[in-house]
């Protein structure tokens, strides 16, 4: 339970309410670890908070509200500055051409493999499982992208369609169906800027190159260690000792790996960057592996995959028309009420 918990914490407003409640009564009973493919469409959505009701029955239900109470999101109207590095280096000029891009296409995964707790039981180690995979356009801050995965299938997503989403200045959209959002017919719906959360990436490549710029890893440490062909480019594949690695590891949003507290908890990271021709970085490579802060024989492997190209590619996002708003949902709430022993 707890590790499921942990990895509530780190994946959007509406995978949390639907995963509190896998968790609690019980994963592994119609959920399927998701192995699909990445594979942009082009349709996208919205989302919805519940709020608890009151009734004494025994397993209450929790009805979703018009106005979820998250934090809301805005958009940046500039891109952040990067802060001059001690020492030069040739990834630090590459992440100052890579976040200065108007748009670019992106296609993003993480996979997680050991103690997860995605099945309900905390004793088992869970197979690899694609956690999301995300291809999709973007521009400044808005997007056009389709997530798969198992964060979807908990929404009872069909694994090989996943979700669409547009975020498109302070909105978000969500194509249906998508029934435990609330989006049940094949059509558009709307989300309000504070309900945007819902649907937003787990993390994005300009925030995670922002903030490693900005952090304190000493890039000019990684060296070349290997070459390698990608997006018809030559490129110089860059890794970094395990110091330096697990610094550029918490560049990634906090929570985004679940479970993992603190880089204590990290015993093992290996971080590649391919630096190709046109000066670009394409690609990101990560491998943590975590141990259990009060379990250390438990271990947990993550795999996160950043793939970037088609920079200041010809992009175009715009709302749907039309969009219709999201109805009302019914979640049923675990029941931690506990039973009473009977009468003797």
């Amino acid at each position: 339970m707890m590790k499921c918990k942990q990895l509530v914490m780190s994946v959007p407003l509406v995978f949390t309410i639907v995963l509190l409640a896998a968790c609690d009564g019980g994963l592994s009973a119609g959920i399927a670890p998701a192995t699909a493919q990445p594979g942009a469409t082009s349709k996208p959505g919205a989302t919805e908070n519940p709020g608890s009701t009151q009734a004494p029955a025994p397993t209450p239900i929790v009805a979703a509200t018009a106005t979820p109470e998250v934090a809301t999101i805005t958009a940046p109207t500039a891109a952040p500055s990067l802060k001059e590095p001690a020492k030069s280096s040739a990834l630090f000029t590459a992440i100052q051409k890579v976040v200065g891009v108007k748009s670019y296409r992106a296609d993003l995964e993480m996979k997680g493999k050991g103690f997860l707790g995605l099945s309900g039981d905390d004793t088992k180690p869970d197979p690899e499982t694609v956690l999301f995979n995300l291809k999709g356009d973007f521009k400044g801050a808005e997007g056009h992208y389709t997530l798969k995965g198992f964060l979807t299938t908990l929404l009872g997503v069909d694994v090989d369609k996943g979700i669409e989403a547009l975020m498109v200045g302070d909105k978000a959209y969500v194509h249906g169906p998508v029934s435990l959002l609330g989006a049940t017919e094949d059509k558009w719906y709307v989300l309000e800027s504070d309900q945007s959360e819902a649907v937003t990436p787990p993390f994005q490549v300009n925030d995670f190159l922002i903030a490693l710029g900005n952090s304190n890893a000493d890039l000019s440490t990684f060296k070349k260690s290997g070459a390698e062909t990608l997006d018809a480019k030559k490129c110089d594949v860059y890794s970094g000792d395990l110091s330096e690695a697990k610094k550029a590891v918490s560049a990634l949003n906090p929570g985004a790996l679940p479970g993992v507290d603190d880089l204590s908890a990290i015993s093992a990271a290996d971080v590649k960057f391919s630096l190709c021709d046109d000066g670009f970085i394409h690609k990101v490579l990560l491998d943590v592996t975590t141990l259990g802060k009060d379990k250390p024989d438990e271990k947990t492997d993550f795999a996160v995959t950043m793939h970037v190209y088609d920079f200041n590619a010809n992009v175009t996002i715009t709302a749907p028309a039309n969009p219709l708003p999201l109805k009302p949902m019914d979640v049923q709430a675990p029941d931690d009420t506990p039973t009473p022993a009977p009468k003797k």
